[in-house]
């Protein structure tokens, strides 16, 4: 079974490949370096590839930023030039806090196929009731999670994907025997199927159904687990030869394109364990000359900001540019990751291992380590967690089983 996955930023594209191909997590004392499950690609932009012989395959269409009509033309560009087709299954993934153009998006698959949406990712504390979002029991809409957008969310999933008709199912339906007809009634009205999810049992139950009726499944990386595991990828084991690149032993370079304060918390516990990190203010990042080796982190020393956001992407990109040669990379935030991965001409990377949740470290052709994450994922120590993943996948040799 292959699969492929179109995510609308790199960071979500690597966490939906992580999940897919049921990556390994690093944890400390790991003897040797695991082997991916699955083997899986990912496509920094949406520019066919020649050949893929990977199991799964994620294209990101970068579809967060424009607007919805550019977004759904592009999704139906991406799917005419590089379709599921027989044999291989499609999944959509989106942020799990309902950033970016959704419901247009869904609207654009194309054919007669019905759609189901769940954001849920009970692991991360992010859970659908009553068709309302909660990130750790608070309702999306009153948490603050968008203050870096320019506009706050709706208060519901179904009016988030406006103008896209949905069909709320809640959780008595998903747990109940009626699961199947609901979602044939929402397929006959021509309406997205919303599901509730509060655990992981939910997500396997909305998969299962999806799957059984020929439904699109879209929604977060709950979901992308759940429909691996429905259709045992893990079982299936890689697809064709797919060795990824030996990664090169180089000094990392953290930046952070986000000022949320989960970031600032992240920094600071770099800089306890004696990482330079240096806090720019936005007018400083263009002159801002790299002098240190080894381990160094940039981050953005600004309140969260909507209408700067663009700028400080292009500064940060530029940085990177300047100070990119012999260094891994860690990209916080999918517009900053899809911004310096195309200013470096990095096309495709090969998702290595989880150092947690949504923090993937990847390989580009090069042998360069690419680590990517949602800006607003994370505990506390979430950058030290990945520089050990990093440190650890220099360190070892390969020791891979055939």
């Amino acid at each position: 079974m292959r699969v492929l996955a179109l995510a609308d930023d790199l960071s979500g594209a690597n966490e939906v490949a992580a999940v897919l191909a049921a990556l390994p997590q690093h944890t400390d004392g790991d003897p040797v370096r695991p082997a991916p499950s699955v083997s899986a690609t990912v496509r920094v932009s949406p520019r066919p590839a020649a050949s893929d012989d990977a199991a799964v395959t994620v294209v990101n269409t970068d579809n967060r930023r424009g607007t919805p009509s550019q977004a759904a033309d592009r999704l139906r560009a991406v799917l005419a030039a590089d379709p599921a087709g027989p044999g291989r299954t499609l999944f959509l993934k989106f942020d799990s806090l309902l950033r970016g153009h959704i419901g247009a998006q869904l609207q654009a698959v194309p054919g007669a196929a019905p759609v189901l949406f769940c954001p849920a990712v009970p692991e991360l504390g992010r859970t659908v009731r009553d068709g309302v979002l909660h990130v750790d029991g608070t309702p999306l809409a009153e948490t603050g999670l968008w203050a870096a957008e320019r506009q706050a969310p709706a208060r519901t999933v179904a009016a988030q994907l406006a103008p896209a008709p949905t069909r709320l199912l809640d959780l008595g339906t998903i747990r109940g025997a009626g699961l199947g007809k609901a979602l044939a009634r929402a397929a006959a009205d021509g309406a997205v199927a919303v599901c509730d999810a509060e655990s992981a049992g939910d997500l396997e139950r909305i998969a299962a159904a999806g799957l059984a009726q020929g439904f699109v499944l879209a929604g977060a990386a709950g979901l992308a687990a759940a429909l691996g595991r429905q259709l045992g990828l893990r079982e299936s084991g890689p697809l064709g030869p797919h060795e990824p690149p030996q990664p090169r032993r180089a000094d990392v370079l953290i930046v952070l394109g986000t000022a949320s304060a989960a970031a600032r918390r992240q920094a600071e516990q770099l800089a306890a364990a004696g990482v330079p990190v240096h806090r720019l203010r936005p007018e400083q990042i263009h002159g801002f000359a790299l002098e240190h080796r080894g381990t160094v982190a940039v981050t953005v020393d600004a309140a969260v900001d909507p209408t700067i956001s663009d700028a400080l992407t292009a500064a940060l990109t530029a940085l990177v540019g300047r100070h990119h040669a012999d260094r891994h990379l860690v990209l916080s935030g999918g517009e900053t990751a899809q911004a310096v991965l195309a200013a470096l001409d990095v096309t495709e990377l090969v998702p290595l291992l989880q150092a947690h949740p949504g923090a993937v470290v990847s390989v580009a052709a090069d042998g360069r380590l690419v680590t990517t994450r949602p800006g607003s994922y994370g505990a506390p120590d979430s950058l030290l967690r990945i520089l050990t993943a990093m440190h650890f996948l220099q360190d070892t040799t390969r020791k891979v089983p055939s």
